[in-house]
């Protein structure tokens, strides 16, 4: 009941904040209507879900009540990625407090036992392998490619060939991620499709390029960001069998 009740709210506080107002383009005269609509929605889930008609009234205030403070305490934030993750975490937070809340005792208890039957050592393990996977990684490869990325872009034009900035840090942060994701559910066919995805979106720029140099820095790049992916997909999943 607990796991149902907050997968509802959460579809209705994704909808109305993603696709009835969205959240990146919203104006502020939208804000106040779209708490409103999101706190009739969920009272209508509550009420329907069997929560009684006062718990329900609370829980859809409470859920109104923060949704106007976290917009009016996040708007002289800077947008960016950051500020939006946090924001969706303390609406998420919100919701679960008033699941917890609206619920007989006896929903939190089987709520508690199911935490307690959590693999948490493994949830750990493969958290730390995407952890390893993205920054550290990073640093690696960075390091590991130093001397030919001055050869390269010593003799690279500034002209169309400039890349977006951090661009490539970020496809390889991507990249990795899906490796490590597909490392820890074993299925490696998975890690052959990543590779060969990104070798079809790279043959143009090395066609077009039409030097060795470049191509070979190409797959250097590639082939690390490929096995440290690997490994830390496979770190993760020896150990958390422990």
């Amino acid at each position: 009941m607990v796991l149902t009740l907050l997968l509802v709210l959460v579809v209705v506080h994704v909808c109305v904040e993603f696709y009835l107002f969205p959240v990146i383009a919203r104006r502020a005269r939208h804000v106040y209507l779209s708490v409103l609509i999101e706190s009739v929605l969920s009272l209508v889930v509550l009420y329907l879900l069997n929560i009684p008609l006062l718990w329900s009234l609370l829980g859809a205030l409470f859920i109104g009540l923060s949704s106007v403070a976290i917009s009016v305490w996040f708007r002289a934030s800077p947008t960016g990625l950051r500020y939006l993750v946090v924001k969706q975490l303390l609406h998420l937070l919100v919701l679960l407090i008033v699941v917890l809340f609206v619920v007989e005792s006896e929903e939190r208890v089987a709520a508690k036992i199911v935490l307690d039957q959590t693999d948490w050592w493994m949830l750990f393990c493969w958290g730390t392998a995407y952890l390893l996977a993205m920054k550290p990684s990073s640093a690696a490869i960075a390091l590991l490619l130093q001397n030919w990325t001055e050869e390269v872009t010593s003799t690279e034009s500034s002209g169309t060939n400039k890349p977006l900035k951090d661009a490539g840090a970020y496809i390889g942060y991507f990249e990795r991620i899906l490796i490590v994701t597909f490392v820890l559910w074993g299925q490696l066919p998975g890690v052959a499709l990543v590779l060969a995805a990104k070798s079809v979106f790279r043959f143009g720029d090395l066609k077009d390029h039409g030097s060795r140099m470049f191509t070979e820095y190409v797959m250097l790049g590639t082939f690390a960001s490929a096995l440290f992916g690997i490994g830390c997909g496979l770190l993760g999943g020896y150990l958390s069998k422990f």
